[in-house]
């Protein structure tokens, strides 16, 4: 865990100042904290303006997307960034013409939307106009007639015409249960009439509508042809996105800047070393001062381990950070995490494939996937599932006995289905190791807060679990039974000296008392929890025994191409398998870290550095 301090710049000129708010735009470790109460409106202003502009461009780049030449998807995957060097992004100057674009694709998109509703309205229009059929004039009202169209059921047309003919009224059938109907004003018509909107014959209404239509048609596609001519730009709007967002970075810091007439300075915090590339940057420009914390004040935390162990900051970030007094215990759990998964996955072809599905990302496409530490994390979970598959003797459900190959049954250990008591046993017992590592963690922790209260208590649990692994050891080698019944009494006595200490003298025995039998169920409850892996290592080998022999039933039972079924359900089935059980591995392995491990040495609640060089969306500067 980078240890981080509290710190500031001095600077004495504006040219200096403008300096260092460039230079802050690289991508640091460092936290600038606001500490300025004045009103500065006009960088307010400034950093709304650049907002506004960030937006619009978002918008512009995805609403371009689909009208832009389709990138090919390996080479967007091995190249997820636009490589520019720095002087190119200083010498950049197409911005008032991105910045029209912008407005023009905006503008585009607003008629777009326009004709699009339009045209669906008049399309709904036209939908409509279907209903009156072949119908050669608008109905409507004259001195003498009146014109209409009249809906009628069919029970009742026979009827209808009756009348009509008996009327001497004009109706003819336009559409199935509608009439046209003409007749004289006065005229007592009781159906129910529907309602002709047009002031033209549908045949006029539809030639206008479709009219309409062919040239909104004409708009759309000559509006598309601008729009495809400004995804030409696409890249130079990316570049021009992420130089606003860094011109954003360093106004942030502008509106944190606490200015006092000539003397100016930057509050922040950071690591030891990014102290020192800050002030090889700076090079007299200004100074870097380190500043002592005020009352309840604590730094933030980040998270700096080693290449390998990183991958297991997936697992830390999950429960949360550690307080700044408390220790990183990424590096700590790694081993244990690591086979705790394999131990639940327990079958080596799965390990195979699990090392290969996040392996092949990791070489071919390194920049894309150099950051994911969660995909690091499960190639290194397939390569522990594949040792431990090899140990248990499960190739995709299959054992090396009937695989015929000696050697393979050389190096099986134990069968987790036949010897479920031993798997038992050997799960309590790694559970057993991490509780006792829990204790050196919370010794090394102690010593580096100088907690020596702590130091003790986690010396003493630690002796004492150990004197118990050893009197129950002495079931197996007599000899050992009066050294770990001694340790074990001699032990406890101690607890309940440790676990008292600071209570008056006429509570010491009752708290001792409960204190340490609250440890020793809370310890038992501990290893107890650790049942889980072999609950899952079980669970995943019964499962691929189970789709193994589904595959080879159904498919002896089909002639010919039963050897197709077998390989879809074995390929199918398999996978569902290693995806459903690499899930609860990483899930259960996971929890027993943060209830059974965490807690022994850490509360957490660490707040998170907050550094202002956040990553670029689309840029990588060189």
């Amino acid at each position: 865990m980078l240890k981080v301090a509290k710190k500031y710049i001095l600077c004495f000129q504006d040219q200096q100042e403008k300096e260092i708010l460039e230079l802050i735009k690289k991508d640091w470790h460092l936290e600038v904290q606001d500490s300025s109460r004045e009103s500065k409106q006009d960088i307010d202003k400034e950093l709304q303006e650049v907002n506004y502009k960030i937006s619009n461009i978002d918008f512009a780049i995805s609403f371009l997307l689909p009208f832009s030449e389709k990138e090919p998807f390996l080479d967007k995957i091995k190249n997820p960034k636009i490589i520019i060097k720095e002087q190119n992004l200083k010498d950049f100057k197409k911005a008032e013409f991105l910045d029209k674009l912008v407005e023009k694709v905006v503008k585009s998109e607003k008629e777009l939307s326009v004709l699009e509703k339009d045209s669906k309205e008049k399309e709904n229009i036209l939908k409509d106009l279907e209903r009156f059929g072949d119908l050669s004039f608008a109905p409507k009202e004259t001195d003498y007639t009146v014109s209409f169209i009249l809906r009628i059921d069919k029970k009742k047309e026979q009827e209808f015409k009756d009348f009509c003919f008996k009327e001497k009224i004009f109706a003819k059938e336009i559409n199935p249960g509608l009439f046209a109907v003409i007749c004289l004003k006065g005229k007592n018509i009781t159906q129910e009439i529907v309602e002709y909107k047009f002031s033209n014959p549908p045949k006029e209404e539809k030639s206008i509508i479709k009219k309409k239509l062919k040239e909104n048609k004409e708009k759309e596609n000559k509006i598309k042809k601008e729009l495809e001519l400004a995804a030409s730009h696409l890249k130079d709007l990316k570049i021009y996105h992420d130089i606003l967002c860094l011109e954003k970075r360093k106004t942030e810091v502008k509106r944190k800047y606490i200015d006092h007439n000539f003397l100016n300075y930057i509050i922040f915090w950071s690591g030891p070393e990014e102290k020192e590339l800050l002030e090889k940057e700076l090079s007299g420009k200004a100074r870097i001062v380190q500043m002592q914390l005020e009352k309840d004040e604590y730094p933030p935390v980040f998270l700096k381990n080693s290449k390998w162990s990183e991958a297991f900051e997936a697992v830390t970030n999950i429960f949360g950070l550690p307080g700044f007094k408390e220790i990183d215990p990424t590096p700590y759990l790694a081993f244990f995490f690591i086979l705790f998964f394999g131990i639940c996955l327990t079958d080596a072809g799965y390990g195979v494939l699990l090392a290969l599905f996040t392996g092949i990302p990791l070489l071919l496409f390194k920049e894309r996937f150099k950051k994911s530490k969660l995909l690091k994390l499960l190639f290194y979970g397939g390569i522990s599932t594949f040792i431990v598959g090899i140990l248990f003797g499960s190739y995709f459900g299959v054992g090396p006995e009937a695989l015929h190959i000696p050697f393979m049954k050389k190096l099986k250990v134990i069968d987790p289905i036949e010897d479920t008591l031993l798997f038992m046993g050997i799960a309590f017992f790694l559970g057993y190791l991490q509780i006792c590592f829990s204790q050196v963690v919370k010794m090394i922790r102690s010593r580096k807060a100088g907690e020596n209260n702590d130091f003790v208590s986690g010396l003493v649990w630690l002796a004492f679990y150990i004197s118990g692994g050893i009197y129950l050891l002495s079931f197996v080698f007599p000899f050992l039974r009066i050294i770990g019944l001694s340790g074990l009494i001699i032990l406890l006595a101690g607890l309940f000296l440790v676990e008292s200490k600071g209570q008056k003298i006429i509570l010491k025995p009752l708290v001792g008392a409960i204190k340490v039998l609250q440890g020793l169920i809370n310890t038992m409850s501990d290893i107890l929890s650790y049942s889980r892996l072999m609950a899952l290592g079980l669970g995943t080998g019964v499962i691929a025994l189970i789709v193994n022999q589904i595959a080879f039933l159904l498919g002896g039972m089909i002639p010919y191409v039963g050897w197709i079924v077998v390989v879809l359900i074995l390929i199918a089935g398999h996978l569902f398998n290693l995806a459903i059980n690499t899930l609860g591995g990483f899930i259960h392995s996971a929890r027993l870290q943060f209830v059974e491990f965490f807690p022994k040495f850490m509360e957490g609640g660490g707040r998170r550095l907050d550094p202002i060089g956040q990553e670029l969306k689309y840029i990588q500067i060189n």
